[in-house]
């Protein structure tokens, strides 16, 4: 009897040693494997070097909560955006961080970090000196261009036609770069683009090409995109206990100032607030 309970301790060992295999060992010990999901772009959120390296204030800021959560071993993977959505619903992805914003559809699936890391107006942009294009109601039979996939630019549109079937948007579908669209904004073969002026400061020096930015009042804004951007994990017992870790690392990179720095490092301004 001894020997069968020494045989059986001895299989319970070894099952809880092959469960735990997806453990990796770090200097502090056992670390959990947390795979992140992420499509790596637009810049300055991220972008990948020629080594193969990813870099961007996305990448920047899960390198900084890593630093302060030894317990997790992040691991990024690039995907497209819509399959940072499909991941988590899958398991595959345990945190998806892409400047998603909050929608009321996502929060009945998915769990948003209790502090979100950028706050960056959203508003329409327009050739330089166009007047006729003051707000969301001067849309309806303009054309502009979008990436699918999920967008905000894309659902914005997609609603806005569903709501006036009479004036739609006449929405151009393209993975075109951003050099591509803001030349085609320029030379009038689109009327407007919607973007984060932040992004749009960046692109009007990066390419030389100068835009109107048109401020929307805040209901206006948030039709198009809620400002605030988050990570968010699945709605499970998992997603709940990385979330809580991911938000007591947050407050301490908001309360030493390290989000700030980051944000400015990256953005030129402080997006972080």
């Amino acid at each position: 009897m001894k020997k069968f309970m020494a045989l059986l301790l001895v299989l319970v060992m070894a099952v809880s040693a092959f469960a735990g295999g997806k453990r990796e060992t770090s200097g502090s010990g056992t670390a959990i494997p947390i795979r992140i999901g992420t499509s790596g772009g637009p810049v300055p959120y991220g972008w990948t070097n020629q080594d193969g390296s990813l870099d961007g204030y996305d990448s920047a800021v899960i390198k900084a909560l890593q630093e302060l959560l030894p317990q997790y071993k992040f691991n990024v993977e690039l995907t497209e955006f819509s399959s940072i959505f499909t991941g988590l619903d899958s398991g595959r992805y345990q945190i998806g961080v892409n400047n998603i914003s909050w929608r009321k559809e996502r929060e009945e699936k998915y769990l948003y970090a209790r502090h979100h890391y950028v706050y960056n107006s959203t508003g329409i942009v327009v050739r330089k000196g166009r007047t006729d294009i003051k707000g969301i109601p001067d849309l309806g039979g303009k054309t502009f261009v979008t990436a699918a996939g999920g967008l905000f630019s894309q659902l914005f549109a997609e609603n806005y036609n569903e709501a006036n079937p009479g004036n739609p948007i006449n929405i151009i579908y393209s993975d075109e770069d951003a050099l591509k669209s803001y030349q085609d904004l320029a030379e009038g073969r689109i009327d407007f683009l919607l973007a984060e002026i932040a992004i749009v400061e960046i692109r009007k020096k990066e390419f030389g090409i100068d835009v109107d930015f048109i401020t929307l009042p805040k209901e206006e804004e948030e039709k198009i995109q809620n400002p605030k951007s988050y990570f968010i994990f699945p709605r499970t017992a998992e997603g709940e206990r990385i979330r809580a870790d991911v938000d007591a690392a947050f407050e301490k990179l908001i309360a030493g100032g390290k989000l700030s720095e980051l944000a400015i490092k990256y953005f030129g301004v402080d997006i972080s607030q």
